[in-house]
């Protein structure tokens, strides 16, 4: 076991070695996309609805940036999108239900890394880079630790004294054991915290709230309403300076406690191998106007999704994610 947490750990920073460091996630332009899919935005047109497949539960990070940007994406095309979550396998079982579906341009998946590293540590066979084409890349999140209103600490100091007290006395929620939040825990705490995998986010933040669970690393806009209310309490930022988030302002980030813990997914939309190239263009085009209005923009600055450039165009999407995937690969092999 502590073979493979320190394999998935490393796996996790050569993902984000590859965005140009860990503490320096990718900056992609946006210059040239809206020319490259003009074209395709004319020879394509959406005239049915829209079916946007999410891997993981109701309430979580995946969860709320697909169904924000799905929202606009009505507004943009003039056609009903759905969002559909099949949740289970850390996203995996989400991914195979997006490729059993017809590649008409009519769904599409809302997906992280985390699959990917899945299949490339032996957590499924199932060949998640073989069967998926990005599209365009929506945001690059960062994670936060936080626990229940309840718990014994309010700081990480607090957090790492109480372990040393109690061994084995907290875990750590995530919702996917083999993606980049579970390397987050093992990065952050090594072996004195252990990760425990939920599939729903609604769940996870129920039982922080009842002390069922003693801690979690989740994205800051998923808990930010439970921050508010005074439920949650959080205990250390994953970045690399404090978050400009006025209920997160006050916490300690990983950066200034020496902490090397800065990974967080980056959420991007794909589709099945095989669908029509002037739908994809179509596709990229609406988004790229989407993730650059002025309403998905302030609503990424009010959901701590602005600490990082996300939006990436379906050639830098592209590029990044087949990088990820031979760097990986060669780990492994």
């Amino acid at each position: 076991m502590k073979k493979f947490l320190s394999l998935l750990m490393a796996a996790a920073m050569t993902l984000s070695l590859a965005a140009c460091g860990s503490s320096n996630p990718p900056a992609a332009s946006n210059s040239g996309s809206a020319a490259s899919t003009s074209a395709g935005s004319e020879g394509f047109t959406f005239d049915r609805k829209i079916e946007i497949v999410c891997p993981w539960g109701a309430g979580g990070g995946a969860d709320t940036t697909v169904r924000e940007f799905a929202t606009l994406l009505e507004k943009e095309l003039g056609q009903s999108v759905v969002v559909n979550n099949v949740a289970g396998a850390g996203g995996v079982s989400g991914v195979q239900y997006a490729v059993q579906q017809p590649a008409d341009g009519y769904t599409w998946l809302l997906c992280t890394p985390s699959p990917m590293l899945a299949q490339i540590t032996g957590a499924t066979e199932f060949d998640v880079y073989g069967n998926l084409t990005p599209v365009a890349n929506l945001v690059w999140d960062c994670n936060i630790f936080v626990a229940g209103k309840d718990a014994p600490y309010n700081n990480y100091q607090e957090l790492m004294d109480y372990v040393a007290a109690n061994p084995g006395a907290v875990q750590c929620g995530v919702m996917s054991l083999t993606g980049l939040d579970g390397a987050c825990v093992t990065a952050a705490f090594g072996d004195k915290i252990e990760a425990v995998g939920y599939s729903e986010g609604s769940q996870l933040n129920s039982d922080l709230i009842g002390n069922h669970v003693g801690l979690a690393c989740v994205g800051p806009a998923e808990v930010l309403a439970m921050v508010q209310s005074g439920d949650l309490k959080p205990i250390m930022a994953c970045t690399e300076e404090r978050m400009t988030i006025p209920e997160y302002a006050d916490t300690e980030c990983a950066g200034e406690l020496g902490v090397d813990c800065f990974y967080g997914p980056y959420r991007g939309i794909f589709a099945k191998n095989g669908t029509p190239a002037e739908a994809i263009e179509a596709f990229a085009a609406a988004a790229d106007k989407v993730v650059n209005s002025a309403e998905y923009q302030e609503w990424c600055k009010t959901q701590g999704l602005d600490q990082r450039t996300g939006w990436m165009d379906t050639a830098t999407y592209q590029a990044q994610w087949d990088k990820d995937h031979e760097e990986l690969t060669a780990l492994f092999g």
